[in-house]
């Protein structure tokens, strides 16, 4: 479904669907798990927003955009968030590979692993160096992925620069489905704590890393509730524009 000018699947079976098939047929690709920091991005920067769109499929990451998409297109379209999707996958016996975050988290996912007496052998973590996207050697970076025949590529270098990076990667390697993931795995290994309250389907990550790190985060989400309503009212004027012509949206 194109919504916000950007594509997002609200369905978690398309979406998986789509990643389970692409790893069966052994080609690249790459999800982005848009949540409202990548969505206002995409909102201010054309060239960000083609990356994003350059995704096989993106999952809606952010309990508020998919609020706003209910309001406009729903009821039943549902959020699939990041570590939602690293817990689904990072069980399963394809061959895996970490690029970024740190030694210390890779190897709490592998003792994670460990504790429900898994072994956790396919999974290699990969370090890249800490510089600016356009300083990365990417085809140095995909003869190494490509050699040893990854299924699953999990970049956690935290956005923009993840998207920057996996869409800079993609045209090297020969396969492989990369996500890009963030925090993700802090999360699931419990190094940062996912909220435990709700409101219907908010569920308040983005307020939970507010107080775990107010200066930084109240700094990055203050441009995002500056904008997610410009956002919302454009793609309201977009939806009654195609609905007065009689276009189909999606």
């Amino acid at each position: 479904m194109k919504i916000f000018n950007i594509h997002l699947e609200f369905n978690s079976i398309n979406l998986y669907k789509a990643i389970d098939s692409r790893i069966a047929d052994k080609k690249a690709g790459y999800v982005c798990v848009c949540d409202s920091s990548v969505l206002t991005r995409t909102f201010k920067e054309p060239e960000y927003r083609k990356i994003i769109n350059g995704a096989f499929v993106n999952s809606c990451d952010g309990s508020s955009i998919c609020t706003l998409a209910n309001k406009l297109y729903g009821p039943g379209l549902v959020s699939v968030n990041g570590p939602e999707i690293f817990a689904k996958y990072i069980k399963l016996s394809y061959k895996q590979v970490i690029i970024g975050n740190t030694d210390g988290i890779v190897q709490m996912v592998r003792n994670k692993i460990h504790q429900d007496g898994e072994d956790d052998s396919y999974i290699t973590h990969l370090q890249v160096p800490f510089c600016t996207v356009d300083k990365f050697d990417y085809k140095a970076i995909a003869e190494k992925i490509n050699q040893e025949g990854y299924d699953i590529i999990w970049v956690s270098l935290g956005n923009p620069k993840q998207e920057i990076f996996m869409s800079k990667l993609l045209p090297y390697l020969n396969k492989g489905v990369m996500f890009g993931i963030g925090a993700a795995l802090n999360f699931w290994v419990g190094d940062l704590a996912l909220p435990k309250f709700h409101i219907g389907p908010m569920r308040f990550i983005w307020l939970t890393r507010i107080f775990q790190d107010p200066i930084r985060q109240i700094k990055m989400n203050w441009p995002i509730i500056k904008t997610l309503p410009k956002i919302y009212f454009q793609e309201k004027q977009r939806k009654n524009k195609k609905k007065q012509f009689g276009m189909i949206l999606w």
